[in-house]
């Protein structure tokens, strides 16, 4: 591990007074030899006289180095600035929200720094950076979460170099700017208006998720936490804002809530899915009047496939069917499998029943040449029904379903043999 230039004395110790000054939990730990280097008064006070001790054996009971060490994300050629995660301590079975991050200590060495966030008792992120600027002018501009100084009218008056990067600007293009320009425009409203309550003195959550935009246009999802700036008198002068970047968060939140819409086979929506989308179109329909279609799938024979060749090569059918039907229909139109061998669409940009019958003559051309293709193991075939809803009554998605599945039935008692030309009326039912 490479040294750096070796710290100052006096700037080693103004950053050690830093870290002393601080109410949440601050240590620093060697990444090789996993002893601890430093811990300030608040963590002595938890775990005692730990110096030159082991940290995975102080903070985790543990005989060797945590299978979760931290070390891997903050060293090395794809190291992360800053690592941010949480967990519970095993020796006191506190929560902690843990900001690491690596440091050049006295000597050169590069060191973990880690500074742990009680959120059992939600504290706020270093309270103590309110009094002395200049004091805390190093932990500022290289502190591991965004923060920012605004005014009472919103002005931002400071911003450090973590926020900087985070939203792509220079400090110059922030500085005496409104905080609000910096926000999505569909959250401006409502983050100024919780700030002029903060600024009134009202009682607020301090703490609070919001969506930021970067100057390429991207969002940054943070979670913030915010105290009012005082002056000597006590009158709220401003805002102190400390934001952390959860994007990553959020963009796992979201994977997970898109798998609980889908179909883990087919990748088409799930059940759940479709019911979810398909009550807005409901909703939507019954205020416009512009009619939707609901297309109720049924694979044919799926059971003899799987028990001639096998389910895999019957899930194999299914995912192929799923595929036809999203290269058939528009990105627009809902797509889902709802059951082991039925699937169901919601087609919202249809005007007319000749539409409707040309999708379904399209559909059934595609499953056709996937037939034909050579060394296919099966034959899709399908049957279909259509309901049509014009917004006119109140109706559930579920009736909608069972109205589209009972004229699927009555298609599979008679197969068609040309698909536009005798396709029967009474295919469709008008809702």
């Amino acid at each position: 591990m490479k040294s750096r230039t070796l710290r100052k004395p006096k700037e080693y110790q103004q950053l050690i007074s830093i870290f002393n000054s601080l109410d949440e939990l601050i240590y620093v730990v060697d990444p090789e030899t996993h002893e601890i280097l430093y811990v300030n008064p608040v963590l002595k006070r938890t775990f005692g006289d730990v110096i030159g001790k082991k940290c995975y054996r102080v903070f985790q009971n543990l005989d060797a180095p945590c299978t979760f060490c931290t070390n891997k994300y903050i060293f090395g050629p794809k190291a992360r600035r800053v690592y941010i995660w949480e967990f519970q301590n095993k020796v006191n079975k506190r929560w902690y929200r843990c900001i690491d991050r690596p440091i050049t200590w006295i000597d050169g060495r590069r060191v973990r720094f880690e500074l742990a966030i009680d959120i059992n008792d939600k504290k706020l992120i270093e309270e103590s950076l309110r009094r002395s600027e200049q004091k805390y002018k190093d932990l500022w501009n290289n502190a591991p979460v965004a923060y920012h100084i605004v005014d009472k009218n919103g002005i931002i008056k400071d911003v450090n170099k973590t926020e900087l990067k985070m939203l792509g600007y220079k400090k110059k293009e922030m500085i005496g700017k409104p905080i609000f320009d910096f926000i999505i425009p569909s959250q401006r409203r409502q983050a100024y208006e919780r700030f002029i309550q903060k600024i009134q003195g009202k009682k607020v959550e301090k703490s609070y998720d919001r969506i930021y935009l970067r100057k390429d246009g991207t969002p940054l999802y943070v979670s913030i936490y915010d105290v009012p700036e005082k002056d000597e008198k006590g009158e709220i002068v401003g805002m102190r804002t400390a934001m952390i970047d959860i994007t990553e968060l959020k963009k796992l939140e979201q994977a997970l809530k898109e798998a609980s819409l889908r179909d883990e086979l087919t990748g088409l929506y799930n059940r759940r899915g479709f019911f979810t989308l398909a009550e807005q179109e409901i909703r939507r329909t019954q205020r416009s009047k512009k009619p939707f279609y609901i297309l109720f799938i049924d694979f044919d024979r799926l059971k003899d496939v799987n028990d001639r060749k096998g389910h895999i090569i019957g899930d194999k059918a299914l995912k192929d069917l799923g595929g036809i039907l999203k290269q058939t229909f528009r990105k627009s139109d809902i797509i889902a499998r709802i059951g082991g061998d039925e699937f169901v669409v919601l087609a919202s940009e249809i005007n007319t029943e000749k539409e409707v019958k040309g999708l379904i003559t399209r559909l059934r051309e595609q499953i056709n040449v996937n037939n034909r293709k050579k060394g296919i193991l099966y034959q899709i075939s399908i049957s279909i029904g259509v309901v049509k809803y014009t917004g006119l009554k109140p109706i559930g998605i579920d009736k909608l379903i069972s109205q589209a599945d009972r004229k699927m039935y009555e298609e599979k008692k008679e197969k068609f043999k040309h698909v536009t030309e005798n396709m029967p009326e009474n295919i469709f039912d008008w809702t």
